[in-house]
Formats: C-alpha cells, structure tokens, sequence
C-alpha cells in the first residue's frame, strides 16, 4: 500500500511542469490577452463614470447652498454684497467643479458618459439663471451660461479658452435639453421667492413673478416630449398656482389686511398648506 501511495505521488509530480505549461500557455494566448484589454478598459470606463458622478454631487450640492445664499436677498439687507459672494461662489463653481467634468471627457465620450454629470449641470443652470434674474429680473439666455460675464472681468484670457484643452467646452457639455430641464427647475426657486416677497412686505414682487411663471409654463408647454420635463411641468403648473392665488389674494382681500399679516394669511388658506420648500 505504501508502495502504491508512492507511485501515485510521483505521477502526481510528473504532471506538475504539464500543468503549469498549460497555465502559462493559456495566460499568454491572444484570447485571454484581448479578455485583459478588455478588462482594462472597462475598469478604466468605471473609474471615470465615478469620478464624473463624485463631481456631479459636488456641483449638486455646492450649487443648492448658492440658492439658499441668494434667497436672503428678499429678507436681509445688502443685495449687492449677497450677489457678489454668489457670483464669486459659481466662478469657483465654473473654474473647478465644471472644467475637472471637462478635462474628463472628450468628444467621443461625451454622451456616453451624460448622465453621470446632466443632474449636477441642472442643478447649476438653476443657480446661475436664479442669480441672474435677481441681479437683471430677466430669464437668462443658454449663451450667458456658456460665457459668463463674470469670468471676463477675473481674466484677460478670452472666454473661449477658458475650458481646458484637454477637454470640452461648456457650450458642448450644456445641452439644450439639460437648460430647459434646470430653467424649469428656477420656477420653484421663484414661487418661494414670492412668498418671501410677501413676508417682506413687498406686494408688487408677486405679480411680477406671476407673469414669469406663466411665461414660462407657456414657452415650455411646447417641449413636453421629454418624460423628465413632464414630470417638472407638474411641479411648475403647481407652483404658478401657488403664485396665482397669492396675487388673488393680494388683490381682492390685501386691503383689509395688513402688510405684516400676509404671510400669517396665506399660512392658513387651504392652497398654502403644502410644503413649499420640497425640491423640483
């Protein structure tokens, strides 16, 4: 038995150089060769949707303290100092955030990689066109975003060249649909820039804004093809109905009630119970 156990272990032994020959013989074969380029890059495509979200997040979030920055307006003093600590914040935004999302990516990747960084793009669209109808109380055109004014008067260097070469401009990464879809985000923005309004004692503001939203809505009707868009429309109908209902009220009932005594006023109407501060 012992002798059999023996020969067993020295054929075992025999086969060992065989065995390693063929791992060897199969790690170094075109088709294993083309499965680790393959792995390669697909790793690599992975580690850069990452890093492309991980930036995402960063405007996303940079770009909501921005907006609750720029609602003080209605209720502090100090507009213009409020508006250039905004303004200096999304040139910050602009330089670091949006050109690390452009040296990333290259013509070709572009719309393969879109929708790991659209949602942080939207979300930047609503705080620049925000800063800039409370500085201008005008809608912002796509063409300020892609050039803001702000980055010629901190450089000498051309607009043009402020994206990286490596990379892409703004203009390429900013699709028409993503401005729509972050200007119909603004409208929340503003319906709670109303009802701040009306805290402040400013009567005027609602109607101005109530002509806005309905602009809006109206130019906006006509590009509901986009499922994203239809479920933001909602939102807005409702939040212009809100705005609607406040002018209402200002206009039929404000003159027996006290400037100081608005807000309490709409608090309490059924139309104003819901939540004004839940997220587009």
């Amino acid at each position: 038995m012992n002798f059999r156990g023996r020969r067993g272990n020295a054929q075992r032994k025999q086969k060992r150089p065989n065995e390693e020959n063929a791992d060897v013989t199969e790690d170094s074969s075109p088709i294993a060769k083309l499965f680790k380029t393959y792995q390669i890059e697909l790793d690599s495509r992975y580690d850069k949707h990452e890093r492309l979200v991980k930036k995402s997040r960063d405007l996303t979030i940079e770009s909501k303290r921005i907006i609750f920055l720029l609602h003080r307006v209605s209720s502090d003093g100090g507009k213009d100092e409020i508006l250039k600590e905004a303004e200096d914040r999304l040139s910050d935004l602009f330089k670091n955030v949006i050109s690390g999302i452009s040296s990333e990516l290259s013509k070709r990747e572009l719309y393969q990689f879109l929708r790991a960084f659209s949602p942080g793009l939207q979300e930047f669209v609503e705080a620049f066109s925000f800063y800039y109808y409370l500085k201008h109380e005008t809608l912002v055109h796509i063409g300020e975003i892609h050039n803001p004014d702000f980055l010629q008067k901190s450089s000498e260097i051309p607009v043009d060249h402020k994206s990286p070469e490596s990379g892409l401009p703004l203009s390429a990464l900013l699709t028409p649909t993503d401005f729509i879809l972050g200007i119909a985000d603004l409208t929340g923005e503003l319906m709670r820039k109303c009802i701040n309004s009306v805290a402040a004692g400013d009567i005027e503001e609602p109607f101005r804004l109530c002509n806005v939203l309905q602009n809006i809505y109206e130019a906006l009707g006509s590009f509901n093809y986009n499922r994203e868009l239809k479920r933001k429309l909602m939102v807005l109908k409702n939040s212009m109905q809100k705005v609607e209902n406040a002018c209402y009220a200002i206009k039929i009932r404000g003159s027996e009630i006290p400037k100081h005594m608005l807000t309490d006023f709409f608090s309490n109407e059924e139309e104003f119970k819901e939540n004004i501060d839940c997220d587009v």
